[in-house]
């Protein structure tokens, strides 16, 4: 009978260590994605080192800021549409990108782009 109970007192610790460490690395992992979110929407990182790839994007007057995002994502132009939907709204852009068809490089930044779609330099004259 004690025999039993050691056991299930050994497993049981067991189980709840396992428990522990399983919560730990969760926290861990949410922590590492947080910062790393964060630290992309503040960050001003273009999607690749000069030079660079030029891009034909075409803007219409009915997209959204989050499908403007989408598409710049899927050009290769941004790493996140997320991101990169979230920094137009903080940047406030989201309402001031002009439909038009525009040539982006993929190392141009964030900031970069949406200055560029709203109409504020011209090719080449990109702010940092």
């Amino acid at each position: 009978m004690n025999v039993q109970k050691v056991m299930l007192s050994i497993g049981l610790f067991l189980l709840r260590c396992a428990i522990v460490i399983l919560v730990v690395v969760g926290i861990y992992r949410l922590g590492e994605y947080a910062y790393d979110f964060g630290y992309y929407i503040v960050a001003n990182t273009a999607a690749e080192p000069e030079p660079g790839r030029n891009m034909k994007v075409t803007l219409t007057d009915d997209m959204a800021s989050k499908e403007i995002a989408e598409l710049l994502e899927h050009k290769g132009l941004i790493r996140d549409a997320n991101i990169f939907w979230i920094q137009l709204k903080l940047n406030k852009y989201d309402d001031r990108l002009e439909p038009g068809e525009y040539i982006l490089n993929t190392s141009m930044t964030p900031k970069g782009l949406m200055q560029m779609m709203a109409g504020e330099v011209e090719d080449g004259d990109e702010e940092e």
